[in-house]
């Protein structure tokens, strides 16, 4: 079934092995597809000694504006651009959340 609104997955990039470089989506915290406006109801992740500053995938099955924070307002700058059907990784802090609106 094709993905109909956004998805957003916070996690934690590449593997828990500090030799490993990958450029992959590693452990895996939660994800949400949250309504246009509203914010995700989970925060991001603790930063974790072997695992790395956590990140927040973006996706949306159209071209949407997405905001990064403790109270994220994606109508409003700074924001980021996603373009539809493509995956944009975000190094986000501890504690804060993401909110969309369709551009």
């Amino acid at each position: 079934m094709p993905l109909s609104g956004v998805h957003i997955v916070a996690g934690y990039p590449g593997s828990s092995q500090p030799d490993k470089q990958q450029p992959i989506l590693g452990k895996i915290a939660w994800s949400e597809s949250p309504a246009t406006g509203v914010a995700t109801t989970n925060t991001a992740p603790a930063v974790g000694d072997a695992l790395g500053q956590p990140i927040f995938r973006l996706r949306s099955s159209a071209d949407a504006y997405f905001a990064i924070g403790k109270t994220p307002n994606p109508s409003m700058s700074p924001r980021v651009f996603v373009p539809a059907n493509t995956d944009v990784d975000i190094y986000v802090d501890t504690g804060d959340k993401a909110a969309w609106v369709a551009a």
